[in-house]
């Protein structure tokens, strides 16, 4: 029987750019072998041939946008050949703060950024999974009003209702101020609650229809806390209850 050659230190590098080197050698069918990452060592356990081919995909290779890299863990991008919950979400996280043709379609999220925690896949998966409720949505606004980092300290989830209490539409409403149109040669105040649009009245300078816009806005924000407080993280209930509507949001 042929002795199993020796391969152990053999360095390879891979068609993303990455070297490589086996540490372990088995047999052509199991390698062990180890990145060098400029972040951290990766191992993982491979056919020869593929790793002779360039075949290997280095986990910390930043695919999306140049910045998210998948990492090393339990979670999967895809089961049967569909996209997961946790990845998609995650792609688009990264996807809206660092692509700018997703920009252009969405200019409120020019200047977002990721966390550095978050460019990896299975930091955010996991995240996601420890920390999510059935039916809720990620905000990254509520606790850290003109917050513009997604990261743990910063995101929260919520119920739809909650988070589209805050979207100021300005790429829609045009030059007045939220909540405020023109109608002829007067101003009108109205809000959304509980999916009705409520007119608060017309007024003569957007300044003063701002204002009545400004207290109902508040209690309704106040109104919506108060009605899903058993269910909502403390921290969006005090944001809610201490949030203020600027006129220059």
């Amino acid at each position: 029987m042929a002795k199993l050659k020796n391969r152990v230190g053999e360095k390879y590098i891979t068609n993303e750019g990455y070297e490589v080197e086996i540490i372990e050698y088995f047999g052509i069918y199991n390698c062990t072998i180890r990145f060098k990452d400029i972040s951290y060592t990766v191992l993982t356990n491979t056919f020869y041939w593929n790793i002779k081919k360039g075949y290997i995909s280095n986990p910390n290779h930043r695919t999306i946008c140049n910045v998210g890299y998948f990492g090393q863990g339990k979670y999967k991008s895809s089961v049967n050949r569909k996209m997961t919950k946790f990845y998609i979400i995650w792609k688009l996280m990264i996807e809206r703060c660092y692509n700018k043709k997703t920009q252009e379609d969405s200019p409120t999220y020019i200047n977002c950024l990721v966390c550095e925690e978050w460019h990896s896949y299975q930091n955010f998966a996991k995240w996601y999974e420890e920390n999510y409720k059935e039916g809720f949505e990620l905000d990254k606004d509520i606790l850290v009003k003109g917050n513009k980092i997604y990261s743990p300290e910063t995101c929260c989830f919520v119920p739809a209702e909650i988070n589209t209490l805050f979207v100021s539409n300005k790429k829609d409403r045009g030059k007045f101020p939220v909540g405020i149109c023109k109608v002829n040669d007067k101003f009108s105040a109205r809000i959304n609650k509980n999916k009705k649009r409520i007119w608060l009245g017309a007024y003569n300078t957007p300044e003063e229809a701002f204002r009545v816009y400004k207290k109902a806005k508040e209690e309704c924000i106040k109104e919506k806390a108060d009605e899903w407080k058993d269910r909502i993280d403390q921290r969006v209930y005090e944001a809610m209850y201490n949030y203020k509507v600027e006129i220059t949001d």
